[in-house]
């Protein structure tokens, strides 16, 4: 949050019924005072600071008065804001606020006066310079859903992936290659498949439309759709660059869908399909040893005019996607269609763990896109949505606004992978034990939390749009009934603080409130281990010299659970 100016404004109240003169006689001097007042926010830095106006230009008062014949006497144009309290609200300037006073004196009245401010939000916001153009946060509440935790490992300590299926993802943008998922056990390149999960040199992912490991190539550059996509849902978060994802640094995995020879058509879609359900079942059947921990899959793709009969593989995959665990979100058609009239997949495909989105405005109304009462689950900000692009088609500023359903899609499949970022211990043993209830409990989280909106009433199945802090409402009612200990369980991890940051330096200390041990481990930008130690709270933690400037991953654990924080070694 910039510096802001407070209003130039004075409440101006009678001390009767207040507690007591010494109260009265405190406020009064502190109120008296004209200098600029600099206050400080939750997050250490300015906040608002009074204007500095003329004297006699008029200004809003505030008037707290219960003799009010008197006042009436005084001040007959004052508007009434509450007449038991005896709350008055009138405009004027210095010099007529000194008369009102000495004449009160006068009269034995004794005054109180004091500014009138406008309220600062206390949501916790990233230091991402270009914040102020994703407008759309706000929509979905995303920056209040933060103050809830900020985290890319859930409460076991599991790095949580999600998956991009679109037309791949440039790897080399500052804004997003912090947090893009990298297979430490591959060697990237070298022809070989060094981890044996079945696939050569997946080092960043997979092109399921050349069945290679290239995952950014001329297509992705041309449109750059997937690495626009990717930017809302999981551009790096609180880095002092560009702009906020969604998910705030869970790891982004591309997978491409798209051919660079010949049609593109759903082969490519679902050999990226099936690379996703293979390396989280690899996962789920190595004990966290092998494979990817993907929470969530992004589809901003699909066919016009298509029906689930004509591509059953690629509708049962969503299946196959839910039994080991992975909440599918997909795009439904730009155009102005019924869908379940017309077809659309995979919007018509009938999985329980697929949540389809149409498109709003910033002002939550519904704009052109696909519709169906039964299949389109609700809608997300899907109008010039502020993003990353590709880095070779706009050098010195790879950023823009997009506009359609596939950038409302990221919006719903960051929040998802955020809530499991939060989510209790209970709700990830379920995970482990039952895939098919858990997805259904965060499928009942997301649409059972939307604001609902007349203007989607009859587009959509909620009538809503998606709400990321009504979504953790629901999913903290939930872990409050099933895990009485879970708001502490973890608490202490999650509201760590870390200073510096970033840092010039090799140190750092982490901030928090109950003394104790934490263990430690610094991973690079490639998820491998650099350093390991413990520390106490509040005490200087020094790394090796031989660590060098770059954006690292604290694992951070206590008693209480498990939190990941970045951390910029400059």
């Amino acid at each position: 949050m910039g510096i802001k100016q407070r209003i130039g404004t004075v409440i101006l109240a009678l001390s009767i019924g207040f507690p007591s003169a010494e109260a009265h006689s405190l406020l009064s001097s502190q109120l008296s005072q004209t200098s600029p007042i600099a206050q400080q926010s939750d997050n250490n830095e300015p906040a608002h600071v009074a204007s500095i106006v003329s004297p006699e230009l008029p200004q809003t008062h505030l008037i707290h008065c219960r003799n009010l014949s008197w006042l009436q006497q005084q001040l007959p144009k004052a508007k009434c804001m509450d007449q038991s309290f005896g709350l008055f609200q009138i405009n004027a300037t210095e010099s007529q606020i000194y008369d009102l006073k000495k004449r009160a004196e006068t009269d034995g009245i004794a005054l109180q006066i004091q500014p009138e401010h406008i309220l600062q939000r206390r949501s916790w916001l990233p230091n991402d310079l270009l914040l102020s153009n994703q407008k759309y946060l706000d929509v979905i509440q995303m920056p209040k859903a933060w103050d809830m935790g900020r985290n890319s490992v859930n409460r076991q300590g599991d790095t949580l992936v999600v998956a991009v299926l679109d037309d791949g993802l440039d790897t080399s943008h500052p804004d997003i290659k912090p947090v893009i998922w990298m297979n430490r056990g591959e060697i990237p390149w070298n022809g070989k498949d060094d981890d044996g999960n079945g696939y050569t040199d997946d080092f960043y992912g997979w092109n399921g439309g050349d069945s290679s490991a290239e995952v950014f190539n001329k297509e992705s550059i041309f449109y750059g759709h997937g690495t626009s996509v990717a930017g809302v849902l999981g551009a790096a978060t609180n880095n002092q660059l560009g702009i906020a994802g969604v998910a705030y640094n869970a790891k982004i995995m591309p997978v491409h869908c798209y051919a660079s020879k010949g049609l593109s058509s759903d082969l490519g879609v679902i050999r990226s399909m099936l690379y996703v359900y293979r390396q989280k079942k690899l996962w789920l059947t190595t004990n966290k040893q092998k494979g990817i921990n993907v929470v969530a899959l992004n589809m901003s793709v699909g066919l016009d005019a298509t029906f689930p009969n004509e591509t059953p593989m690629w509708c049962e995959l969503f299946d196959s996607l839910k039994s080991v665990g992975i909440m599918s979100v997909s795009a439904t058609t730009n155009a102005d269609n019924n869908v379940e009239v017309v077809g659309d997949i995979p919007t018509l495909c009938p999985s329980d763990a697929l949540i389809v989105t149409s498109s709003t405005g910033l002002d939550k109304q519904w704009v052109k896109s696909g519709y169906g009462k039964v299949s389109v689950d609700l809608a997300a900000p899907g109008d010039n949505v502020y993003t990353i692009s590709p880095v070779q088609t706009s050098p010195s500023n790879p950023y823009r606004g997009e506009s359609g359903t596939s950038f409302a899609t990221p919006m719903i499949a960051g929040t998802i992978t955020w809530l499991n970022s939060v989510v209790c211990k209970t709700y990830l043993q379920l995970m482990q034990q039952n895939p098919d209830s858990a997805l259904k409990l965060m499928r009942g989280w997301i649409l059972g939390s939307v604001e609902q909106n007349s203007s989607l009433a009859a587009k959509t199945v909620t009538g809503g749009v998606l709400q990321s802090y009504g979504a953790w409402t629901k999913m903290d009612a939930w872990c409050t009934l099933h895990e009485p200990t879970y708001i502490t369980n973890g608490a202490e991890a999650v509201s760590l603080a870390m200073y510096p940051n970033p840092t010039d330096g090799r140190s750092c200390v982490f901030l928090g409130a109950q003394p104790g041990v934490l263990s430690l481990r610094l991973l690079d930008a490639v998820g491998r281990e650099v350093w390991r130690g413990e520390t106490r709270l509040n005490e200087t933690v020094r790394v090796p010299e031989g660590v060098s400037a770059g954006t690292y991953q604290w694992v951070i654990g206590s008693s209480r659970g498990t939190v990941g924080l970045t951390w910029v070694l400059r």
